[in-house]
């Protein structure tokens, strides 16, 4: 029998992730008011003895997904969403917190919206060492805005996504597409079944953590070229009207060379909101 409650939570987990905000990432989970079913850590690699003894000793139920080392985002995400074995999961990173009525919240949404195939919400960022709340990075609500939206950057926040495992298998997985695996699995549910695919709700259910290296992840001429052949790899499949393609590469991939400080700026004009100001609270 399925349970109209029961989900999966898919995590990846890089060796480098510090223990003490895997711990409070897991904490947020524990808290919960929908408790998941199972956990699954999908591990790039084998993951250092700190953070093996994190995991074990969380008390949820985790299942432990390893792979060879050093593949990228995709096939980690791709490898750990084989292993979940409810049809509802939910994406988590390591290093964000999610609020104890977000899965209950999620859940019950999908169960009422059938033909939704991911959803994700707003997220409140919050500076890492202070942890002071800083912008919401926002998402558009009406489906034909997502899908007009999908053409010119990320429509979903997918940290804070919720998704239906048979669909995103059907559709192929997450695939190695580094630094748009989302992004390009959300223009192939577009195409294979219309706007309508995708869903955002209006209210934050998840905090980030952001600090220098989150943008430093987003600039530069690595990410650039990535952005680029992303692009290009739109283009030839159709995933983008070429036009689209064209656009975006004169006004999306000159930006990654932009200075830290200028990027921000634009980043923060184009997808973020203020917030009240506040701090978080990353322990019970």
């Amino acid at each position: 029998m399925v349970h109209r409650s029961a989900y999966a939570v898919l995590m990846p987990l890089a060796p480098w992730e510090a223990p003490e905000i895997l711990a409070e990432a897991l904490d947020s989970l524990q808290r919960q008011t929908l408790p998941p079913q199972q956990v699954v850590i999908s591990c790039d690699g084998t993951p250092p003895p700190a953070l093996h003894r994190c995991l074990v000793t969380s008390g949820l139920p985790i299942e432990l997904v390893f792979g060879p080392g050093s593949e990228g985002v995709g096939p980690v995400l791709a490898r750990g969403l084989l292993h979940c074995q409810e049809e509802l999961v939910l994406r988590c990173d390591a290093d964000d917190l999610s609020l104890p009525e977000r899965a209950a919240r999620q859940v019950s949404w999908m169960h009422q919206h059938p033909g939704v195939l991911v959803m994700s919400t707003p997220i409140s960022e919050f500076m890492d060492r202070t942890n002071q709340l800083l912008l919401q990075r926002w998402v558009p609500i009406d489906p034909e805005e997502i899908s007009r939206v999908a053409r010119l950057r990320n429509p979903l926040n997918h940290p804070s996504v919720i998704l239906r495992r048979s669909t995103v298998l059907a559709a192929g997985n997450y695939r190695s597409v580094p630094g748009f695996e989302d992004y390009e699995l959300w223009l192939r549910l577009l195409q294979a079944h219309g706007p309508r695919a995708l869903a955002n709700l209006p209210e934050a259910l998840v905090l980030a953590r952001v600090g220098p290296a989150h943008l430093g992840r987003r600039h530069g001429w690595g990410y650039a070229k990535a952005e680029a052949l992303f692009l290009l790899q739109c283009g030839r499949s159709g995933l983008m009207p070429i036009w689209c393609v064209i656009r975006s590469m004169l006004l999306r991939v000159p930006l990654r060379l932009l200075p830290h400080r200028f990027l921000a700026d634009v980043m923060g004009a184009v997808t973020r909101r203020a917030v009240q100001g506040g701090k978080v609270r990353t322990k019970v």
